[in-house]
């Protein structure tokens, strides 16, 4: 460990010494499977000694391609009991048997045979989980890993793998080689997102500082942006996120001034990103690498795809930024292209032991069963909460509401309860609706969602029972209506049915009755006007509109005069 650590980390200006320094660490994939305490003790098995024979037979022929495999070896009773279930079927694959073969006893070819097909399957199954070789890729990160003299044992060089061409994925340490002679080569990166774009030209040889004053780090200053260009539109929903067009295509096109606005926008971002991208044509044909980060599909298609775009969807120089990212801004653009083109100092991967991944499990399902307890929680509280609405918008008597209502929830009105202690005689809505007097919601539930009156509740009781004298009428005009086939009426107890205008006709008739009822009382209060003096004849007085104390006290004035002027009379 002489040599000092690189002290410039940025990729496309490492000095010789450095690269030359560098040794490429590739990994299997045993590097990262379980391996066993070594503290744990382990039980000694008793060595067994075997004849020379034993090395001569078919089962250790047949352990040998197990340990092969990496499987543990078997005894004799065990070998025989797989020969045993071996099918010739198997064994023959293509080739035809002779008649002559098919006698009761096994013969010792078809013996051998067998023996040969257990040892292929053996050979078979090597070879289709036959893992890949060891890899510089197989890193479970996003970087290639180097060793170098000046770094410790646990720890290694690591440069992001988006940085490398797929071309040169096969030999790293020469693309580095490379790519120091091609200081003039330019890279374009991109990021769009809640209405923000901001995109940069860079070139892969940096600026010269020109101070030291600068609240922007080294780095950051180095970095020589050929052409940048930012926007902003307002396109998400203060307060909600998510773009205007994904809310209209999850719940339907709003209509409100915001949602046109932001419509609108939506379409201006999009046509000057592709503005943008037209002129910078000459650029991106020229840069070897094309970063993007986008959030979402649809801002992706703003820049890759379209008629027209600069690039196609399978440029192989289209690379995704392999880190998250802020706001999409040139600062941000810049500290991203730090963040890709400089190395870092990273931990080597190591292999997690038996006891480590124990603990790991035992928390992860401590975890999930918490989130799962959690998540009934929620599901319960948003249960309650749903009850609570539908039951505000029956006592509201809101029909366009409880019809929505009803759609957006996917509710089957005849296993919908109302489970609460509160509504024990009334489970369902329809029971709900009537037992509460709401008449105009009986006749929604009725007609229009077609909620079943044959549903008992706890006590045995249906719907129309716990009708009021209004709610029966909306049982009978629902069942003058729907019509006797629809259901038993008379098993839900509903009365006879009833058109809306025969109530109404009953109701004038009614009306009339007690009008008339009350007249007659009034003349039958009035004294008989013997004389015929008007000064005598009492005034009549209109009582339409009076309640029945007002009506009485009238009433008690007139024939209290009656008999004032019977005694002037006398």
């Amino acid at each position: 460990m002489t040599q000092g650590l690189n002290t410039d980390t940025y990729i496309y200006d490492l000095s010789d010494e450095f690269i030359d320094s560098l040794k490429l660490l590739s990994f299997d994939l045993d590097t990262f499977e379980t391996v066993q305490q070594n503290s744990e003790p382990s039980v000694q098995l008793p060595k067994v000694t075997k004849d020379v024979n034993y090395y001569k037979s078919d089962l250790h022929r047949y352990n040998l391609k197990r340990a092969q495999n990496n499987l543990p070896s078997i005894d004799e009773d065990e070998f025989e009991r797989l020969i045993e279930t071996q099918s010739i079927d198997s064994i023959s694959g293509s080739e035809s048997e002779s008649e002559s073969d098919s006698v009761s006893d096994e013969t010792d070819d078809e013996q051998e045979q067998k023996i040969k097909s257990l040892i292929k399957q053996l050979e078979t199954v090597s070879t289709s989980e036959d893992l890949p070789s060891a890899s510089h890729m197989n890193t479970k990160s996003p970087f290639i890993l180097f060793d170098t003299e000046s770094v410790t044992n646990e720890k290694a060089v690591g440069i992001y793998k988006a940085i490398f061409p797929e071309n040169a994925l096969k030999d790293p340490v020469g693309y580095l080689n490379r790519a120091r002679g091609q200081r003039d080569s330019t890279s374009a990166i991109f990021m769009i997102g809640g209405g923000h774009f901001a995109g940069a030209i860079i070139s892969h040889e940096r600026n010269e500082l020109k101070s030291t004053n600068s609240k922007d780090s080294l780095k950051i200053q180095q970095v020589n942006v050929l052409a940048s260009k930012t926007f902003h539109r307002y396109t998400t929903r203060r307060k909600q996120g998510g773009s205007q067009g994904a809310s209209d295509n999850s719940r339907g096109k709003a209509i409100s001034a915001g949602s046109s606005i932001r419509r609108y926008n939506e379409k201006a971002l999009a046509s000057e990103v592709r503005e943008l991208l037209a002129q910078w044509s000459t650029y991106l044909r020229e840069c070897s690498a094309i970063y993007i980060r986008a959030n979402g599909p649809t801002n992706k298609k703003v820049m890759v795809g379209y008629e027209g775009s600069p690039f196609d969807a399978n440029d192989k120089r289209i690379r995704k930024l392999p880190f998250s990212t802020q706001r999409a801004s040139l600062s941000e653009l810049k500290r991203s292209w730090v963040e890709l083109t400089h190395y870092k100092i990273v931990e080597l991967p190591r292999v997690e032991t038996a006891k480590e991944q124990y603990a790991t499990k035992g928390v992860q399902e401590t975890a999930s069963d918490l989130h799962q307890k959690k998540g009934k929680e929620n599901n319960e509280e948003q249960r309650d909460k749903q009850k609570e609405e539908i039951i505000n918008i029956l006592r509201k008597q809101k029909a366009p509401k409880l019809l929505r209502w009803i759609k957006d929830n996917h509710i089957d009105l005849d296993s919908y309860l109302v489970d609460s202690s509160t509504y024990a005689q009334a489970p369902t809505l329809l029971h709900y609706a009537s037992a509460n007097g709401l008449s105009h919601m009986v006749q929604v539930l009725l007609i229009n969602l077609k909620a079943s009156p044959l549903i008992k509740n706890k006590a045995g009781r249906y719907p129309a029972e716990l009708a009021d004298q209004n709610a029966k009428r909306a049982f009978q005009i629902a069942r003058h209506k729907l019509g006797e086939s629809h259901c038993d009426w008379d098993k839900a107890k509903v009365p006879t049915a009833k058109s809306k205008e025969e109530f109404e006709e009953e109701d004038r008739v009614k009306d009339e009755a007690e009008k008339l009822a009350k007249q007659n009382l009034l003349k039958a209060a009035a004294p008989k006007d013997n004389t015929g003096s008007p000064g005598l004849k009492l005034r009549q007085h209109d009582l339409t509109g009076l309640n029945n104390e007002q009506r009485l006290k009238i009433m008690r004035e007139q024939r209290a005069r009656a008999a004032e002027a019977r005694l002037k009379k006398e």
